[in-house]
């Protein structure tokens, strides 16, 4: 049952990313939350970045969902690879919420991780890749 994405290749066409988006969303939106689920997940969506496009609305919405309920502001991993998730496919949604909530964090280390986060990224989480006009 257990899917190992991290040997995908690099490179990738989004249409077959998506397939391994709903590949993983169907088999595992079941089945708790665990970090190595949350690991396998990152690596699907740091090879969609590399596509320089953004998901499609349905399996971003599908990510979303599956994201927003693996959040455990105690884990300092589980948060951090979350991040990585939501910043690598642009979850403008779960990355509010994950602001939203971060002065009721009671873990120093994660409360961090959310104000670099934000720092980082706020300008630019709905648009990851900018404008041509950037480049």
């Amino acid at each position: 049952m257990y899917v190992d994405y991290k040997g995908l290749s690099d490179s990738l066409e989004p249409e077959e990313l998506e397939v391994y988006f709903n590949e993983f969303l169907d088999k595992f939106s079941d089945k708790p939350r665990t970090l190595k689920l949350l690991k396998q997940l990152y690596e699907l969506s740091y090879r969609q970045w590399d596509t320089y496009e953004l998901l499609t609305p349905q399996i971003s919405e599908r990510v979303s969902e599956y994201v927003l309920s693996a959040i455990n502001f105690k884990s300092y991993d589980i948060m951090d690879t979350i991040i990585s998730i939501v910043e690598n496919l642009s979850l403008q949604d779960v990355f509010n919420y994950i602001i939203s909530k971060k002065d009721a964090v009671n873990s120093p280390s994660v409360k961090k991780l959310i104000a670099e986060a934000e720092e980082e990224y706020s300008d630019v989480i709905s648009n990851p890749y900018g404008s041509y006009d950037d480049w």
